[in-house]
């Protein structure tokens, strides 16, 4: 196959794959009446241009309210995880200590677990814990179960594994004692995993709905996806302001998968993982 023809495969699948949003973000600076017309006419017509749907969307999900609320979320997850996951995937991967091999594949069994099948007992245990409600409180409910995850140690255990021992050797000898060792040492030379676990939570939980919607029950604690699900509830329907709301919601995913992409890519050759 030549390099023209290859090319010109290449952009036919890529246009496939981004129609749908080619479409979404078409049809969200429409007006209403022209998003459904038959065929392309409606959404391409001439006439009909407007921005007055992201106001609207802005305005009636309450979005610059609900992105902060997430992005506090997945600040908290994030930080707390790089912390908590870096040091039991350490643990794994560099301490000997009874029982760790048992351990760590108890940890890689719960990576099976969907959140669905955890959310009735997350649910409950964060009421007990008197979590929830509004401020702090809706804070820690919506982030502190998800600060420790199987897959970030997994994968972070495997960039630590990827390291040489010898590092951590000298540093011994030069009287660097274990958390030195993690600190110093073997922490920084994986700052790309560390950049793709942070990437990886803000795809996870920027788009998470069915925990924010059993946790948010007040407007003031609602998360992005929960107010764009709150169009579709409150009259009058308005699917403009609909699109419009989801284009914006999008939008901070692909700027920040663009931003880490290369720090995706060398975490991922380096662990050999595919």
């Amino acid at each position: 196959m030549s390099r023209s023809l290859r090319w010109l495969v290449a952009i036919a699948c890529a246009l496939v794959y981004s129609a749908p949003l080619l479409w979404l973000l078409t049809a969200s600076l429409r007006e209403t009446a022209d998003i459904f017309r038959s065929g392309l006419g409606g959404v391409l017509a001439a006439q009909g241009w407007t921005l007055d749907n992201y106001a609207t969307a802005i305005r009636r999900a309450g979005l610059l309210h609900a992105a902060g609320v997430s992005l506090a979320q997945i600040a908290v997850i994030a930080g707390g995880g790089l912390l908590v996951n870096s040091m039991a995937a350490f643990a794994f991967a560099r301490l000997q200590f009874a029982g760790r091999d048992l351990a760590f594949s108890a940890v890689v069994a719960l990576i099976i677990l969907p959140v669905e099948v955890l959310a009735i007992p997350l649910f409950f245990t964060a009421r007990e814990l008197g979590l929830g409600g509004s401020g702090g409180r809706s804070l820690l409910a919506l982030s502190l179960p998800f600060v420790a995850k199987a897959f970030n140690i997994y994968f972070l255990r495997q960039q630590f594994f990827s390291l040489p021992t010898e590092l951590e050797e000298a540093a011994l000898l030069d009287g660097a004692g274990v958390w030195r060792q993690f600190w110093s040492i073997a922490l920084p030379a994986i700052r790309p995993a560390l950049a793709t676990v942070v990437l990886l939570d803000l795809l996870t939980h920027w788009s998470d709905f069915l925990w924010p919607l059993l946790m948010s029950t007040r407007a003031d604690t609602r998360t992005v996806q929960v107010a764009l699900a709150g169009l579709f509830t409150a009259p009058p329907v308005d699917w403009g302001a609909i699109l419009a709301c989801a284009v914006l919601s999008t939008l901070p995913v692909l700027c920040a998968f663009r931003f880490f992409q290369r720090y995706v890519v060398l975490s991922d050759a380096r662990a050999g993982i595919r």
